[in-house]
């Protein structure tokens, strides 16, 4: 459970990153801000590039994990042990109501 909490929690990251990243590059500057406002900017771009480096850098320890390989693994082996308890609950529902 705790994978998959992290698992959403950086696509979401990592979305709100990416169309950061493309606000950014499409806006321009309308007017110069003061002094206080460049050392503000710059402390809050300076966060969020510690952030996005971060988030970039579990994004790829994830990746390393294999984990979508893992899961294909697991479905498939959950789905072939369905597959047989069904049959046998099949079989059993069967017999029961065809008794000769």
């Amino acid at each position: 459970m705790k994978l998959i909490t992290v698992a959403v929690l950086l696509a979401v990251f990592c979305y709100g990153v990416e169309s950061f990243r493309l606000q950014k590059r499409d806006a321009e500057p309308t007017a110069p801000p003061s002094a206080w406002g460049d050392i503000v900017t710059d402390k809050l771009w300076d966060y969020w590039g510690k952030g996005t480096a971060l988030a970039s850098g579990w994004i790829d320890d994830v990746k390393s994990w294999k984990v979508d390989e893992k899961v294909r693994t697991l479905y498939t082996e959950s789905a072939s042990a369905i597959e047989t308890y069904t049959g046998i609950l099949n079989d059993q529902l069967y017999h029961t109501w065809k008794q000769q």
